[in-house]
């Protein structure tokens, strides 16, 4: 188990090193999860239909959970990112307004 350091603790480079990782992790999980199951729930909700002329509602009911869950995901991703890209703003004001 990792135990992450807090972002006070952090250098400004060990913030945007962290912080860049964290963005890369958040492309791949757009390209890995949340793309694919958009295609999916498209797949299944456009009128001219690859899968079935008719899908079923619970095929459909289940495609629109699962969008709605890499929602969420998504969001809790986005949030700690920007909380990073936060304490990396306050860093670096602190730094030159102690320099200034």
């Amino acid at each position: 188990m990792v135990i992450e350091r807090t972002a006070r603790r952090m250098t400004f480079r060990q913030l945007l090193t962290h912080s860049e990782k964290y963005s890369r992790d958040l492309i791949e999980h757009f390209q890995a999860t949340v793309l694919p199951r958009l295609a999916d729930f498209r797949d299944l909700s456009r009128p001219t239909r690859r899968r079935s002329n008719y899908p079923t509602l619970m095929a459909l009911y289940n495609a629109l959970n699962k969008v709605e869950r890499t929602g969420a995901e998504t969001q809790e991703l986005t949030e700690y990112l920007q909380q990073r890209l936060k304490e990396i703003r306050e860093h670096a004001h602190r730094e030159r307004s102690g320099k200034g």
